[in-house]
């Protein structure tokens, strides 16, 4: 029977143990080696390589079955040994049926070399087995790599989550340096592998942080590697390794559990996890994190104009934000924000730790809505925004310092701004701004000193490129006029069919103020910048993985479904020269505020950001006002080419479903009332939309989109009651929202039966099947104008929601 079954206690800190069990039985007869029975111990097959251990089978290999006592191993046990071109191997375990031994490092490459087995004296006939330098392998136990976490904890009971470290053991790996010495192990000298293997997970590669001699197992190698941060769920993950030319050709597999570990889950920000999620019968967590909230919303007229963190979920871990200090409306920098690291104990979610970063946004209320503080999981770290454009690193465990990561030094003029991305390899990025706040004018009262996309390996080393160069020539330079609106005198607008708005200075560009960067499979990092003072003058811009630039796509005129185009015909006004639709001989198509095309407008009170589509093409949800402050979703190919658009957009990072080979991107879509079609003066803009433009009127819809940019399915709000929660957990209802309740998420949730989560203004969590069905819903707190909040899915299917300054833990 060819078997090897390794038992093994894995702790990296704590030493390893490793057993070999056997076959016992004992016979009289010479030994002999079976024919190609000479194979090696991780896949048991040939060809074998030096230094690592091989498997012998055959008959009457010892008089009694052993396992070495000690390290170094011995050269005779149980009354055999072995030599190898008459070199003696040493020995780790012998039984009448299997021996296996340490091939010695001294042994001859690139053909076949004779074993013999030689017991009480009395030697096999030589069998050849073939040797080569490199015969990569893992070790498995049926069919599953033997593995371990970091933490010491086997993947077979604690599967691993994406992003973090597991530790593989493997063989043939190769020559190492320092040299191996036969019999020994590495406890001595760290000895890593002179040609450093690839690895693949699930297809995925995965960043090799060490591949060397383990320092317990003699003949041994060990792979510590980062699972890829995009790693779906799964079982059974295929594991590869390829070195030296040579590949494992023994199927290979560990379990990988699910996390979300960043903004929209993954670096293409698709929003989906395949698992399914968990039914909406219970609020299983209710924590406060931010006890601010009724000072914003009293500030923000009875609305919550604050973005928040998704909740980040790793296996049994929960990590999110937290607010302290005043809120003002002049500025942003009396709130504080932090981190809490909670863990499942039970049905309870308990503190761990907790962190209070020191960074700040720029701006207050008055420039824009609060923007996101946004943390990810990353290299078994958690990494949280700091001050003056920079990054600290914390260990997941203790939320001890690791480093802080400074590229700008402490420059108070520097902010990060928007999520953290992380592509598969565990490099992050993320967007900075330079600017100079001027306390009593804003945040726009002078032009941006400069603006950047920061990447940051996971050792910490970091490389910038800057926005205003990587837009050029494309983008208007910053003393350059750019068309502004017309005037509220000039209403209606266009005041003329030829007229031409106004120009003013551009500004320099820069990114948005709630980007998260997006990173396609192929490395393409995308983001999204704007000219300092004028919105309309925005770009997708493509950087290759080295941040030079890949390709620019302006935002602007890209639309024609402005004055007197028809609802039926995809056009959103009333007709021209009616209220609320544009004047009367206004130019086909045109967004009546310029006279031009219509313009993805980059809104810094927004959160869109970049989604990748399966087939490398990108969506961006811009902001418009004029199909009343609705925006567009629009989608551009790999190449940056314009596709098309849907008509909003306005503050969401869509999601994508996945069916067979097709996808679909997954939005809200507001048809916002009560904001007037295209201007705020209720004479030529009535806030009635039901009133003059019934062919449109108010609604709130869930909407899922083909890839050519038309609505496959929707789910309407309907509810028509603000709920509150009272103190003994009964709710409080009235009607007050005939044509029910706007959409709040800005990025929701997907689980793999297709079923999309998405908060609500109602104060509702939603799960709506494919179809465009209501599956459930459950109340949380209140019901909130504003605050933009979204979700996510554990390993588990609990589903992670927000309201009213809490978060909510969802589920069975």
């Amino acid at each position: 029977m060819r078997s090897l079954v390794w038992l093994a206690r894995i702790g990296l800190f704590s030493g390893v143990t490793l057993f070999i069990q056997g076959f016992i039985q004992a016979f009289a007869q010479a030994p002999a080696v079976n024919t190609g029975g000479t194979v090696d111990a991780a896949s048991f097959t040939q060809p074998v390589a030096p230094g690592s251990l091989i498997s012998i089978f055959g008959s009457n290999l010892a008089v009694s079955t052993q396992v070495a006592p000690s390290v170094p191993l011995p050269l005779t046990l149980g009354g055999a040994s072995v030599t190898v071109n008459n070199v003696p191997a040493y020995l780790v375990y012998v039984s009448p049926l299997q021996i296996n031994a340490q091939l010695p490092w001294e042994t001859p490459t690139g053909g076949a070399v004779n074993v013999v087995v030689t017991v009480n004296g009395v030697a096999s006939a030589p069998q050849p087995v073939s040797v080569a330098e490199f015969a990569p392998a893992l070790y498995e136990v049926g069919g599953q790599a033997l593995a371990a976490n970091l933490n010491g904890t086997p993947v077979s009971s604690q599967p691993v989550t994406p992003g973090d470290t597991l530790v593989l053991y493997a063989s043939g790996l190769g020559y190492v340096s320092p040299p191996g010495v036969d019999g020994n192990n590495s406890l001595d000298l760290l000895r890593s592998a002179m040609t450093v293997p690839a690895v693949t997970i699930g297809g995925i590669p995965a960043r090799v942080e060490f591949a060397g001699l383990s320092p317990q197992f003699v003949g041994v190698y060990q792979l510590n590697v980062v699972a890829p941060p995009g790693l779906a769920p799964s079982a059974a993950a295929p594991v590869s390794i390829q070195t030296g030319g040579a590949s494992s050709t023994v199927t290979t597999a560990i379990a990988v559990g699910a996390g979300w570990p960043q903004w929209s889950q993954n670096s293409g920000h698709d929003s989906s996890l395949g698992v399914p999620g968990q039914s909406l019968t219970s609020i299983l967590v209710n924590i406060v994190y931010d006890p601010l909230v009724s000072t914003e919303q009293s500030e923000g007229y009875g609305d919550l104009t604050v973005h928040y963190q998704v909740p980040l979920v790793d296996g049994g871990d929960v990590y999110m934000e937290f607010k302290s200090g005043t809120y003002s409306t002049t500025t942003y920098s009396t709130v504080n924000w932090g981190e809490n690291k909670f863990t499942w104990q039970g049905n309870q979610l308990t503190p761990v730790w907790t962190y209070t970063s020191d960074w700040k946004p720029p701006g207050s209320q008055n420039d824009f809505w609060e923007p996101v503080f946004h943390p990810a999981l990353a290299n078994d770290s958690v990494y949280l925004p700091g001050a003056s454009g920079s990054l600290i690193q914390l260990r997941k465990d203790t939320g001890a310092v690791i480093q802080r990561i400074a590229p700008f030094g402490t420059d108070p003029n520097t902010y990060e701004t928007g999520p953290l991305a992380v592509d598969v390899q565990g490099n992050l990025y993320y967007n900075v701004i330079q600017v100079v706040v001027n306390p009593s004018s804003g945040f726009y009262a002078t032009d941006s000193l400069g603006s950047w996309l920061v990447q940051v390996t996971p050792t910490g080393a970091f490389s910038m490129a800057s926005y205003p160069s990587i837009t050029s020539p494309d983008a208007p330079s910053p003393t350059s006029l750019c068309l502004t609106t017309f005037s509220d005198a000039q209403l209606p607008w266009p005041p003329s069919p030829t007229a031409v708005p106004p120009s003013s200075p551009c500004g320099s560009q820069r990114t948005g103020m709630n980007i998260a960067p997006a990173i396609g499979p192929d490395g393409t990092i995308y983001s999204v910048t704007t000219a300092h003072f004028n919105g309309s003058y925005g770009y997708l811009v493509a950087l290759n993985p080295d941040l030079s630039r890949k390709w620019v796509a302006s935002l602007a005129n890209r639309f024609d479904d402005g004055c007197g185009v028809a609802v039926s015909a995809g056009g959103w006004l009333p007709p021209n020269g009616q209220p609320g639709g544009c004047n009367a001989g206004a130019p086909l198509g045109v967004d009546p505020s310029t006279n031009q095309p219509g313009s993805g407008y980059v809104n810094d009170s927004s959160s869109a950001s970049p989604t990748v589509a399966p087939d490398g093409s990108v969506l961006y949800g811009a902001y418009s006002r004029y199909n009343y402050a609705q925006g567009h979703m629009m989608h551009f190919d790999a190449s940056g080419n314009y596709l098309q658009a849907y008509g909003f957009g306005w503050d969401i990072t869509p999601g994508i479903y996945v069916s067979g080979s097709n996808w679909s991107a997954v939005i809200k879509e507001n048809h916002y009332n009560y904001v007037g079609s295209y201007c705020n003066d209720a004479a030529y803009c009535p806030v009635d939309r039901d009133a003059t433009n019934p062919a449109s009127p108010e609604a709130y819809y869930i909407t899922q989109l083909s890839p050519a940019m038309t609505a496959q399915w929707q789910f309407q709000n309907t509810n028509t009651e603000s709920c509150s929660r009272n103190a003994d957990g009964s709710l409080t209802c009235t009607s007050t929202n005939p044509n029910g309740f706007e959409w709040c998420v800005n990025a929701p949730a997907i689980d793999s039966n297709g079923v999309v989560y998405a908060n609500s203004e109602d104060g509702n969590l939603y799960a709506i099947g494919q179809g465009g069905g209501m599956l459930a819903k459950i109340f949380q707190q209140l019901a909130l104008g504003a605050a933009y909040t979204p979700a996510s899915i554990g390993g588990d299917g609990r589903i992670y929601t927000q309201n009213d300054g809490h978060l909510f833990v969802v589920g069975n």
